[in-house]
């Protein structure tokens, strides 16, 4: 464990900051006002008020890690079910690998996860603590490994709701609350922001503290030379230097929700004013223009694609403006209103847009001149934020903690297989005997049956939720990647290989359930990088035949 102190020397004691009061907001559905009462528990907590805890132990981490829901889910064109429908998405394949609890603080209190960003391999994830007590928390989990994710370092940080996260540089910029009796540096506003350096990804006991007006930095963003903060309801937005750390600029604006940068652009906004548009060097307001008022006290975020401006707009859905103009192009109702149903955050990534609709889940859109719905994702729980990054999905869902998807994308074009068609044929994929068909692509599909002498090529990635059945004679040639089946169910899905049944591999399988292999299956595998992991159980007939060079990552066929 190493113990990390907030020291005299990273604070600044002697700086004058202006206080002004505002609401802490919440990352639940629906907004929870976080004040600064006393809490009797909390001050007598017996931890010092500065300190950061600081967990690298693997075998304490890896029991966060939760596979129980992991494996292929679905989108659905319905209701958020986890099963699929008649009117499943085919092409865009998904598969949960994990979730990751949320710590439990010195205090024996879970903490919910708030915001998720994204640097190389490693995801950071804060938390923060629902009521009037303040306490939050970060993870750092490793990436690298597609379906393995590690939990590899997580900090408890006593009396600090950490709110949200970004980087400049190599630096991790923190903005959080923390609570006024905790800390003789402040009076009555909690806000403030911490830059902390990091050393090959990892928290380091090396960071600067300042203190800003307000209740709650509610949202951080950044670029190589500076690094911006908004604080809520009378706050503002303030403007720091990466170098000195100091800050160089403010604007007081009400109830700022978020803020997002592009290239000159320094974009805020807020439940009441709507988008601010500011000069990224100056601070000078190019632009400003109405959106939905929104409930006090809510988290809300935004994110950019060119000139739009995908914007969370909780009970009244998503909005989708015009940057430069501040034209409406586009409303995204909630689909079923309650209280529960609002839109809290949104997430673009290379051409679909990511929606995080609390209660009703997560929606995802495919990018056009207008957004165009593929349906909800799969999956259970309350969507509270999302970040998507590269290949991966990150869902906060509150006290459940942190869902994270993977998208199964081909990482490359086969040049055998440009003639092949995309798959349409529906949910369920049947080839009846002496059938020949080739697709390409990206495929989700509910359950696969080859029949017998019927041949299936597939290049590309392929997702099966359910069972996948080779019958006799039957083959399924595999070029990419394959993931089947869902981790340890009461009913586990199958890969099953039947007799003289042959599945050639060039690439990568997963198979989150078993995999029966009967007598006289037959499994190839191709070139010198394929590999399998097998999460559930193996059983062999006789005669069972495995040939050419792979990597088995759970030593299962042996």
């Amino acid at each position: 464990m190493i113990m990390i102190y907030l020291c005299a020397e990273f604070l600044n004691p002697k700086k004058k900051f202006m206080k002004k009061n505002v609401y802490l907001l919440s990352f639940l559905a629906m907004s929870l006002l976080i004040g600064c009462d006393d809490n009797n528990d909390n001050k007598n907590d017996g931890q010092s008020s500065n300190n950061i805890t600081i967990t690298s132990d693997q075998s304490t981490l890896n029991q966060r890690l939760d596979l129980t829901n992991s494996g292929v889910i679905s989108i659905e064109n319905g209701s958020l079910t986890g099963k699929a429908t008649e009117n499943s998405n085919t092409s865009f394949p998904l598969v949960q690998i994990a979730e990751v609890k949320p710590p439990v603080d010195a205090n024996g209190r879970t903490l919910q996860a708030s915001h998720v960003t994204v640097n190389g391999n490693y995801a950071y994830v804060s938390y923060i603590m629902r009521g009037d007590a303040y306490s939050g928390a970060i993870d750092v989990i490793d990436v690298s490994d597609p379906y393995k994710p590690k939990l590899v370092a997580s900090a408890l940080i006593p009396n600090t709701d950490i709110t949200s996260l970004t980087f400049s540089g190599s630096n991790l910029i923190i903005g959080a609350a923390k609570d006024v009796d905790k800390d003789p540096l402040l009076t009555n506003n909690p806000a403030i922001v911490l830059n902390m350096e990091l050393s090959s990804g990892m928290l380091t006991d090396k960071f600067k503290a300042n203190y800003l007006e307000s209740r709650v930095t509610t949202d951080v963003a950044a670029n190589v030379s500076n690094y911006f903060a908004v604080t809520g309801d009378n706050g503002s937005l303030f403007k720091l230097s990466s170098s000195t750390k100091e800050i160089t600029g403010k604007v007081a604006v009400a109830d700022l929700r978020s803020i997002a940068l592009t290239s000159d652009k320094v974009v805020t906004l807020s439940g009441t004013k709507g988008v601010n548009i500011y000069n990224q060097s100056t601070l000078a307001l190019q632009k400003s223009f109405t959106t939905s008022t929104d409930v006090s006290g809510a988290k809300r975020t935004m994110d950019i694609d060119g000139t739009k401006l995908f914007v969370s707009e909780g009970p009244n859905g998503l909005g989708v403006y015009d940057i430069n103009s501040g034209s409406k192009l586009q409303s995204i109702a909630i689909a079923t209103a309650g209280e529960d149903n609002v839109t809290n955050a949104v997430s673009f990534n290379d051409g679909y847009a990511f929606v995080a609709n609390g209660a009703l889940g997560l929606n995802v859109y495919q990018s056009a001149t207008q957004l165009n719905l593929l349906g909800s994702v799969g999956i259970a729980g309350s969507s509270n934020y999302v970040k998507s990054s590269g290949n991966y999905i990150y869902v906060a869902s509150g006290t459940g903690g942190l869902k994270i998807i993977k998208m199964e994308k081909p990482n490359t074009t086969f040049a055998n297989c440009t003639s092949y068609s995309i798959y349409n044929q529906g949910k369920d994929l049947i080839l009846n005997s002496n059938d020949i068909k080739s697709y390409q692509g990206a495929t989700a599909i509910n359950s696969a049956i080859i029949n017998s002498n019927a041949v299936l090529t597939h290049c590309g990635s392929i997702t099966v939720q359910n069972s996948l059945i080779l019958n006799s004679g039957g083959t399924f040639n595999m070029t990419g990647s394959l993931s089947q089946g869902k981790y340890q169910q009461s009913n586990p899905t199958e890969l099953i290989i039947n007799n003289n049944a042959h599945l050639q591999v060039e690439g990568s399988v997963v198979i989150w359930g078993d995999l029966r292999l009967n007598s006289g299956a037959k499994i190839n595998f191709i070139g010198n990088n394929s590999s399998i992991t097998i999460y559930g159980k193996v059983t062999k007939g006789s005669n069972v035949t495995i040939t050419g060079t792979y990597k088995d990552t759970e030593n299962k066929l042996k």
